[in-house]
């Protein structure tokens, strides 16, 4: 009798689990019976599939029968959500044209997800042909991430334009001509415009020789011009400045008003400048060249050091500016690393600023206007960064047709007439390159900070 209970015993209901996946993933279908590894019996479960519709812990029963004898076993399990949400794209590549906006609004209604919250970021810019990435994130609750991105592109429109035409050059005969020395040329979008150049100077001959001359962008618009250069035996004796020098205290009463200050701005081209006698003068601030920056690399003014302290010393308001020759964000970079460097933590009362004015070789730097752009931006937060304010200097020809988004930047103009006629704001006007003040030897530029 007692060998029989104990047969009943060891021959009751039992299952065994495989343990080793109690982690499902939400929303996918399992089935019970899969999870059951042995048994002596049936083993029958409370639903043919686990509930993995949300996210949680849970318990499922399952009967074990075996003759007479029924046990019930329960298996615990988790479904968690692992699986990043579903991005997809309408439109891989949108078309829009110059001064188009694109808004969040239009980038939303480009992507569909299952499941998340979007985020988005894009430098697009209207203003600037070219081609803008869009970058997208979704998330969901479980933190699960996925990305992806499109394209907006900025159709081109806009023809090369000519910086410096070379018409009416003079070529010395006998000498070697090529037509590159003599021409400067750019594209909003493309950095290197194709040319071609048809006709010929024969130097050996005097004479006038017309060239034709085509410019070519990527999007296939057209910019021709027909430059004359003239072949002489002599060439003329350059041209004595006409300029005559503008005295300092002649300039103070032309532009007396309210709301303005008056100042030079200095390089190592000025020598040793005597700050005391130029306040005397009646100068309230002063811009120094910090140095100029060429293919990464900075290289100091070697007056900047002296006519940081001293212009301090005499209590003139001072702002500093680099002369740059980068034409990439990452030479740039390296460049403003070596400028900060230099600084250390110099305080200035003026902005730092951004003068890049090499326009008469831009197409040998390959960059495109829009490229151009993007290196103020760089500088712009990267002196933020640190604390300074920025600006940006340029003639008004330059302001207005290639650098964007003037209305946005704080500018230093560069106009040389008797009233400027750049009609977006600006707060210092650099009016003359002739001018002349105690504790100068020689020339120097004069400003206007309008403080209203």
């Amino acid at each position: 009798m007692l060998a029989c209970i104990a047969g009943l015993f060891f021959m009751r209901p039992y299952v065994q689990f495989d343990y080793d996946r109690q982690t499902l993933e939400k929303g996918e279908e399992y089935k019970a019976l899969d999870f059951v590894l042995e048994s002596n019996g049936e083993v029958i479960p409370e639903a043919e599939y686990f509930n993995t519709d949300e996210v949680g812990i849970y318990s499922f029963t399952y009967t074990v029968k075996k003759w007479f004898m029924k046990k019930e076993a329960v298996f615990n399990y988790e479904v968690v959500d692992t699986t990043p949400p579903h991005i997809e794209i309408k439109e891989n590549t949108v078309y829009k044209y110059p001064g188009d906006a694109y808004t969040a609004n239009d980038i939303i209604e480009n992507i569909e997800i299952d499941e998340g919250t979007l985020e988005f970021e894009t430098d697009y810019d209207s203003e600037l042909s070219g081609t803008y990435t869009v970058n997208i994130i979704a998330k969901d609750d479980y933190d699960n991430v996925s990305t992806a991105s499109f394209e907006v592109v900025v159709r081109d429109i806009e023809p090369p334009l000519i910086l410096r035409s070379g018409s009416g050059r003079m070529i010395l005969r006998g000498t070697y001509f090529d037509v590159m020395e003599y021409i400067a040329y750019g594209d909003n979008a493309d950095p290197e415009p194709s040319i071609s150049v048809e006709g010929k100077v024969n130097t050996s001959v005097r004479g006038l020789y017309t060239l034709h001359i085509t410019l070519s962008d990527k999007s296939g618009n057209v910019t021709e011009w027909y430059p004359t250069f003239k072949v002489v035996d002599k060439m003329p004796k350059d041209d004595e400045e006409t300029d005559e020098d503008y005295h300092f205290e002649d300039f103070l009463a032309d532009y007396e008003g309210e709301g303005r200050r008056f100042g030079i701005d200095v390089s190592t081209w000025q020598g040793d400048v005597d700050y005391e006698a130029v306040r005397d003068a009646g100068c309230e601030f002063v811009i120094i060249r910090i140095g100029y920056s060429y293919m990464g690399r900075f290289h100091v003014d070697n007056k900047y050091h002296q006519n940081l302290k001293n212009a301090k010393a005499a209590g003139l308001k001072v702002g500093a500016y680099l002369f740059c020759y980068d034409n990439s964000k990452e030479d740039l970079l390296k460049s403003l690393d070596g400028m900060f460097e230099e600084m250390a933590d110099t305080k200035l009362d003026l902005p730092l600023i951004f003068d890049w004015e090499d326009f008469g070789s831009f197409n040998e730097y390959k960059m495109s206007f829009k490229d151009l752009n993007h290196l103020y931006d760089v500088f712009e937060k990267e002196v933020n960064k640190r604390g300074y304010e920025s600006m940006l200097y340029g003639s008004k020809y330059y302001l207005d047709t290639i650098w964007s988004h003037t209305d946005q930047k704080k500018i230093w103009l560069a106009q040389y007439t008797d009233w400027p006629s750049y009609e977006k704001p600006f707060q210092i006007w650099q009016l003359a390159d002739f001018g002349i003040i105690d504790g100068i030897d020689g020339r120097v530029d004069l400003d206007i900070l309008f403080t209203e």
